[in-house]
């Protein structure tokens, strides 16, 4: 029988080793029940929770080709982690004559097999929604603590790796304030932005300065020591690079 070998891994945990892993025991699978590999479709940083992968869509098109008549995956959830998908999908390759084998679960092609399957969809589906709630949870407690979520902070400051508390980046923060007292004196933003162009200064993540990042940039309240966190302000919770007399003037 030929197959194609789908592998897949979320950005949250895991890194292009769990893509080496997947493929290594998917191989061994395939030599051991004497498949042929015809092909291989791997969704790098891409969560099973949603049917929008770029290598699984393929994947799901390219099984119109007739060229394949079965999937293999490291593990169902690597497939899906929503039953409503995971139906779907396997409706229209059933369609075309392809099943979705799995190397490290054993599912046999009887009715005990189609019980374990739906087991076992049901069990990713409730990994993956609460391993969510775990996430937004401890976002949660870090934005109590007026701690960084993740995200790559605004120019001027930076996270502590240790304790992920937020300090002033003195070199960025001179830029910063340059920009608001520029803007407060009168110059416009295509002028800002032209002269920060020239002198090659970046944003936070390191693209040239626009209208709209300017724009953005001038109207955010963390530089004056507001913590923001969604849509919830914290007054006090981020080192202040401004005065509130000079950001208000901007406003």
């Amino acid at each position: 029988m030929n197959v194609v070998i789908y592998a897949r891994f979320s950005s949250h945990s895991q890194t292009e080793q769990s893509i080496k892993g997947q493929l290594k025991v998917c191989y061994e699978y395939a030599e051991s029940h004497n498949y042929t590999v015809v092909g291989e479709y791997i969704d790098r940083a891409q969560s099973g929770k949603f049917d929008n992968r770029a290598e699984f869509q393929r994947m799901i098109a390219d099984s119109d080709k007739h060229t394949f008549d079965g999937i293999l995956v490291y593990q169902l959830d690597r497939f899906a982690r929503n039953r409503y998908d995971s139906a779907i999908y396997k409706a229209k390759l059933k369609k075309n004559g392809v099943r979705v084998l799995s190397a490290k679960e054993n599912i046999t092609d009887d009715a005990s097999g189609i019980l374990i399957e739906g087991v076992l969809e049901s069990m990713a589906e409730y990994y993956s929604v609460e391993l969510a709630q775990k996430i937004h949870r401890g976002m949660s407690i870090n934005a109590e603590k007026c701690l960084s979520n993740g995200s790559i902070p605004v120019l001027g400051f930076k996270v502590n790796k240790a304790d992920r508390t937020f300090y002033v980046d003195e070199e960025e923060a001179a830029i910063v304030r340059e920009i608001f007292e520029r803007y407060a004196s009168g110059e416009t933003k295509a002028e800002i932005v032209k002269n920060l162009q020239r002198r090659k200064v970046k944003t936070s993540i390191g693209n040239e300065f626009t209208y709209n990042s300017l724009s953005r940039l001038l109207k955010n309240k963390r530089y004056i020591g507001i913590y923001l966190y969604k849509g919830v302000e914290t007054p006090g919770g981020m080192p202040r690079i401004l005065d509130d007399d000079l950001f208000y003037r901007v406003q």
